[in-house]
């Protein structure tokens, strides 16, 4: 994240403002459990990315017409337990890439998956989108509503 925060204040005040800090580490050891109960590789991107953001929470808007709020929550244990394997594996098949569960957002409406080189997507059903090229900058683009385009 350092660097990340280096080249991007706002990403740092909005990763500050939602529980980050500099230096804060998760233990990982329930979600490690998940994900090799649920038979997923957890590569190393994934690992430094959940130990530093494991657990954090925050809210977001929903539409005007609706209102009210969404949830995202970084968390490898409620993303594997709440989502079937084989689905999973469809959407690696149309990446050509691995992908592990961190998270959800849309009040679990959208699960979050990271590639083994950070990329970060968001799935429900055949919908599956790129979120952004890191965690981070995806936490960040739920945040600010980014729309997502089907991949």
């Amino acid at each position: 994240m350092n660097d990340l925060a280096a080249a991007d204040p706002l990403l740092l005040d909005f990763m500050t403002g939602i529980g980050w800090f500099p230096g804060r580490e998760v233990d990982l050891t329930a979600d490690l459990e998940a994900w090799a109960a649920g038979g997923y590789a957890v590569p190393g991107a994934v690992q430094e990315f959940m130990a530093e953001c494991g657990g954090l929470e925050f809210e977001y808007p929903r539409s005007a017409a609706v209102g009210g709020t969404y949830s995202c929550v970084v968390s490898g244990v409620d993303a594997a337990g709440g989502l079937f394997r084989a689905k999973v594996a469809e959407y690696e098949v149309r990446l050509g890439l691995e992908l592990c569960p961190i998270g959800h957002a849309a009040g679990r409406h959208l699960t979050l998956l990271m590639a083994r080189d950070g990329r970060t997507y968001g799935g429900k059903d055949h919908f599956l989108a790129k979120v952004a090229d890191d965690g981070y900058r995806a936490l960040q683009a739920i945040w600010l509503r980014k729309k997502l385009l089907n991949v």
